[in-house]
């Protein structure tokens, strides 16, 4: 049996057309036809990190359409490919997020969302030690906001955290406050106000227009649709036949972390800094910061 650090779920860009496509057709083809297999190798090189591509050959609109029964079915394959190579969790391309959260299932899924915090952890550090950083702006919804906000406060410089629904995150800064004395300024969405000397670290998709915005900023974008951040890693995915971007390296690296660490789960308060540590321990963040970002 092979040994796999991770395994990534994804399914095809565009729907199944024609017979496919109709629901009663659909029932009857999916569980023999379009069952999810094991597709690509994807070996990221110097790190020593290989895994699997876990492919359902149907599109997001083939799946809604497709009765519970076999949406079951087909998670239960799913399982037993996992049960198979013995990986113990999931990466899932981000972009499926809302669709594995709307479905019951005990898969053991990853969406990256630790790595992500972690690797803007990561990224402002190196601009903060290389750049005369003033304030640091954080744009759209931000994964695991509390822990990447608890592990910044060191550097004692401004924090504004902005997107199109503030209020949600009142709670959160009311904890910070009141936990951790760390003021933190919340607000919607305002690129006419950022400036020279900020630092600018977007989540929100779309985010390259904002940047065009306010072109004397340092901007570092994490959004599922980003790139270029790391091309060692992209080109494996690109050769594996994968999307290169953040919504699909993010939980293929997070599952590897969590695998190395020994954990099912990252706990709230201290899991960020275990993720870095073994990160550092593997050589995870290298790509990363040779990258010039």
């Amino acid at each position: 049996m092979l040994d796999f650090d991770f395994a990534f779920f994804n399914m095809q860009e565009n729907n199944r057309g024609g017979l496919a496509n109709r629901k009663s057709f659909l029932d009857w083809l999916a569980p023999v036809f379009y069952s999810p297999r094991v597709k690509q190798l994807i070996h990221f090189g110097r790190l020593g990190l290989k895994g699997c591509n876990v492919r359902l050959p149907l599109g997001e609109g083939n799946w809604t359409i497709l009765n519970p029964n076999n949406r079951g079915l087909m998670i239960e394959k799913t399982e037993a490919i996992l049960k198979d190579y013995e990986i113990p969790r999931m990466g899932v391309d981000r972009r499926l997020k809302s669709l594995f959260l709307s479905q019951q299932h005990n898969l053991p899924v990853v969406f990256g969302d630790h790595f992500i915090s972690a690797l803007a952890a990561i990224l402002i550090e190196k601009a903060i030690a290389s750049q005369d950083i003033k304030k640091l702006v954080l744009v759209g919804d931000i994964p695991d906001l509390f822990p990447l906000l608890n592990n910044i406060s060191r550097y004692h410089i401004p924090v504004s955290v902005q997107n199109y629904h503030p209020v949600a995150n009142e709670t959160t800064f009311y904890r910070l406050l009141y936990d951790k004395g760390l003021a933190v300024s919340n607000s919607f969405i305002k690129p006419q106000n950022w400036g020279p000397g900020d630092l600018i670290v977007s989540f929100e998709p779309g985010s390259r227009s904002l940047a065009v915005a306010s072109p004397e900023v340092f901007a570092i974008r994490l959004d599922d649709d980003s790139s270029g951040l790391a091309p060692e890693l992209e080109q494996v995915l690109i050769r594996a036949g994968l999307n290169p971007k953040m919504n699909t390296l993010a939980p293929i690296l997070e599952t590897c972390l969590l695998r190395k660490e020994g954990k099912l789960n990252s706990d709230e308060e201290d899991g960020q800094q275990e993720l870095i540590a073994v990160g550092d321990d593997i050589g995870l963040w290298e790509p990363f910061l040779d990258n010039g970002v």
